[in-house]
């Protein structure tokens, strides 16, 4: 019998690029994907991206779990 855990990753384990905690940081304030391109002149092409690498990275399906995550490790401040 396998046991199967799955550990959330650590601040340290994501390290995420200064854009995508910026993106993470306005994500978590409630801004869409095309406000944060606005924001920051980029395009929400690239906001997507940004976003699905961090999934990736962090190991999330989506981004509610991630967000959880970010507001308990603290890298992103409500």
């Amino acid at each position: 019998m396998h046991n199967l855990t799955f550990e959330r990753p650590t601040v340290t384990d994501t390290m995420l690029s200064d854009r995508e905690s910026e993106i993470l940081q306005l994500m978590s304030s409630g801004y869409s994907s095309r406000e944060i391109a606005e924001q920051l002149f980029i395009s929400e092409f690239t906001v997507q991206t940004h976003r699905k690498n961090m999934l990736r990275k962090m190991g999330f399906r989506n981004f509610y779990p991630m967000l959880c995550w970010a507001i308990k490790e603290g890298v992103v401040i409500l």
